[in-house]
């Protein structure tokens, strides 16, 4: 599944956040990471940041994963590990 980490709060728009959640679904999310249901693809994703500066945030794949090997804590305790 996809995940995007916003890398700069402080620039990052609310209604960036909005289109996401109208626009595609969040299965998880933290203060700063989306998770991304998996039917979710990468250009999906892209055509929705289509307006976003690149630097802002960064897009990447992850999994559920046991606590011991846990990148990314969601808000519903379930946890991820990012994939290289």
């Amino acid at each position: 599944m996809k995940a995007l980490e916003i890398l700069d709060e402080i620039r990052w728009h609310d209604g960036w956040s909005s289109r996401i959640g109208q626009t595609l679904e969040v299965r998880d999310s933290t203060k700063d990471l989306y998770i991304f249901n998996e039917k979710h693809q990468r250009e999906e994703i892209l055509r929705v940041l289509k307006d976003v500066p690149e630097n802002l945030y960064r897009l990447f794949d992850l999994e559920e994963a046991p606590e011991e090997d846990c990148d990314y804590m969601a808000d519903s305790g379930m946890c991820y590990r990012k994939l290289h």
